[in-house]
């Protein structure tokens, strides 16, 4: 079986790094099943990412792999002639219009040429939808790979491999509604309970905010997840523009009487700002009594993961804190333009408070059955490249022969194996800490520091420069004849003294 991972050989928006983690978690797929499968693959990749893996030494990854590297700055150039944003076409990628003036086919022929004729049997790719790709390999089987929501600790990694695209264009944005009304087998539905019992008991082990009671102002409670904009997976499923945007729309939805926990997602910096141009935790506190957010949630990496359990609800964009408010039967809001709404118990603010205030029961079982069994797949299984390659085979033959979207997703295993990559073989549970921003005073100082280095580095320049060493004689009869003015000056009659002259007051920029 032939194999190629794909990542998006373009910077992203949001930097030149961004792929770089997912390019070594394709890679590591791929060693898997070169190892043990005996599959040909080869990694497209922009050259950025590849020359990071080497420079980190990570060049193992590559090892009996082929790989075609892609000059990134020279396809900027390309695309960007074509009248497109090349840092877009992911955005651009997903969308229903027709490709941009060209950029996609363009990209398309650019990755045939770097492939040299390889015709792989699968594609997995990164966040990205690939439809342009079908045009280069049309028998292929495009798998569109993200992280699973159940992915952070003490749950086990995991990733979905969704041939039908990505958010709203993947099966749970498109058969969401018939996911809701699926029927689980016992076994898959014990393989559920069991996944709940093991979690909820490995949270509890570790919250560190089990001695909050965030319900001593509240009987009603949601958690509200930030996220990442500048992002296509937040913007292209929502309407707002920034997740304060987000944050203020949402706030102003909720009745008062309802507590609003807010958490950010961290590695993209601070949402809620109490310094600053952008300082906005003042005015929100001012304004919305019912907003809760703890400066401790900063100091561990998923904060949300320990109080989706402890709330009556979540509202949600894309975030994966969704699903895990639906792992607990917690009720799942999400707009009507999120790839979420088809398994969410409301797709409106008001709906979605009338859920939080009823009593009737929530039971998603039959639907996380299905994620369990035959979307979302654990690390122990990912680890074993004949299992990966077989899985690969059964899903190209199913989606090949299958008359419902849904039914191309066979199980990944038997329920005894699941059971053990699920539940048995989870990792112990620890609240991780998280790896905090820069704050303005450190980033200040540092900046600081950066530009008396130039400073000096710039004047010691100037000392040792040859210009400066020939005019030294020159620069000393200067100094010479200045004295020599001063002292004739001080002696003829009615000399005044002078002091230097006073700077001029430095008016603030409007």
């Amino acid at each position: 079986m032939k194999i190629a991972a794909y990542i998006h050989p373009v910077a992203q928006a949001l930097g030149p790094n961004f792929n770089c983690a997912w390019f070594e978690i394709l890679a590591k797929l791929l060693q898997t099943l070169r190892r043990d499968a005996d599959c040909d693959c080869m990694m497209i990749a922009g050259d950025w990412p590849i020359r990071w893996a080497r420079e980190v030494g990570r060049a193992d990854l590559l090892e009996g792999i082929r790989v075609a590297a892609l000059d990134e700055v020279a396809l900027y150039r390309k695309l960007g002639a074509l009248g497109a944003l090349p840092t877009a076409l992911d955005q651009v990628a997903y969308g229903t219009e027709s490709p941009h003036d060209g950029a996609l086919p363009a990209l398309a022929a650019e990755v045939a040429r770097c492939t040299r004729g390889f015709v792989p049997d699968v594609v997995i790719s990164f966040a990205i939808q690939t439809d342009f790709l079908a045009a280069l390999w049309p028998r292929a089987t495009r798998l569109h790979v993200e992280t699973g929501a159940y992915s952070r600790n003490p749950y086990p990694f995991s990733l979905f491999f969704d041939h039908v695209g990505m958010y709203r264009r993947s099966i749970i944005g498109r058969a969401g509604c018939a996911l809701r009304s699926h029927r689980a087998t016992d076994d898959a539905l014990a393989l559920a309970s069991a996944f709940r019992t093991r979690n909820a008991l490995a949270l509890d082990a570790v919250d560190p905010f089990g001695s909050t009671d965030f319900r001593a102002k509240f009987d009603r409670l949601v958690l509200l997840p930030l996220q990442v904009s500048n992002y296509y997976s937040f913007d292209e499923q929502s309407h707002y523009r920034t997740q304060f945007e987000y944050l203020l729309d949402v706030l102003a939805a909720t009745p008062p009487e309802v507590g609003v926990i807010v958490t950010e997602y961290l590695e993209w910096g601070h949402v809620l700002k109490s310094a600053g141009c952008g300082e906005n935790i003042g005015y929100l506190q001012a304004n919305f009594a019912n907003l809760i957010f703890l400066d401790q949630f900063r100091a561990y990496a998923s904060p949300s993961q320990f109080l989706a359990r402890r709330v009556d609800g979540v509202w949600s964009v894309s975030s994966n804190v969704g699903y895990q408010g639906f792992l607990y039967n917690r009720a799942l809001g999400s707009p009507a333009t999120s790839h979420l709404a088809g398994i969410a118990q409301a797709t409106t603010f008001a709906d979605f408070f009338r859920q939080i205030e009823s009593a009737a029961p929530i039971n998603n079982d039959a639907t996380l059955a299905w994620l369990l069994e035959r979307y979302f797949v654990p690390e122990a299984l990912l680890a074993d490249g004949r299992w990966l390659r077989d899985y690969f085979e059964r899903r190209i033959a199913a989606a090949a022969e299958s008359k419902s979207p849904l039914d191309a997703f066979v199980p990944c295993a038997d329920t005894d194996r699941l059971m053990q990559a699920w539940v048995v073989k989870a990792p112990k549970s620890r609240a991780a800490k998280a790896i905090q921003p820069m704050d303005a005073a450190l980033a200040e100082a540092y900046t600081a520091r950066v530009d008396a280095r130039a400073a000096q580095q710039a004047l010691d320049a100037v000392l040792h420069s040859t210009s400066w060493r020939l005019t030294a004689p020159l620069r000393s009869l200067s100094v010479v004849a200045r004295n020599c003015r001063d002292q004739i000056a001080a002696m003829l009659p009615g000399a005044i003294r002078t002091e230097p002259a006073q700077r001029a007051p430095v008016l603030p920029m409007r």
